[in-house]
């Protein structure tokens, strides 16, 4: 049965399929999946391999495939950035479907990573155009 939420909240197996004693193979495919694409594998093939090693639910290989990427980019993408005191006065251009869709995700309470390249992201899995969802109150973290 299709999931039919009308937000970018949480899956109803997030709780599980993140819990903290996933973590640790979590990373590690991430860990795998980005070597193999630093070795030219093809990411549908190498997401393939990886997730069939840690026998990952499709929900956690999207994640492992958000966050996994090869050592260059990372490097480069670190390069490019700069300190907020850099961009005082400055244009600044900000790809605001994407920052809408991981801020919803996050503040409804939904799973948000933080990849290799230091880049936060989110597995809402949202493509096309943007629409408001229903507004989910976000549950007090201690």
């Amino acid at each position: 049965m299709p999931d039919r939420r009308s937000h970018r909240g949480p899956h109803p197996n997030d709780r599980a399929l993140f819990a903290p004693e996933n973590l640790p193979a979590l990373r590690s495919a991430t860990g795998d999946l980005s070597w193999l694409l630093e070795r030219g594998y093809v990411i549908q093939s190498a997401l393939k391999l990886t997730g069939d090693r840690y026998a990952l639910t499709a929900r956690q290989r999207a994640a492992v495939s958000r966050c996994a990427c090869p050592h260059e980019r990372a490097l480069e993408r670190a390069r490019r950035m700069q300190p907020s005191a850099a961009l005082a006065n400055a244009e600044l251009v900000i790809d605001g479907f994407n920052v809408l869709t991981t801020l919803e995700v996050a503040l409804s309470g939904g799973v948000v990573m933080v990849g290799r390249d230091a880049v936060m992201r989110d597995i809402a899995g949202v493509h096309g155009s943007y629409r408001s969802v229903e507004a989910v109150a976000c549950a007090t973290r201690s």
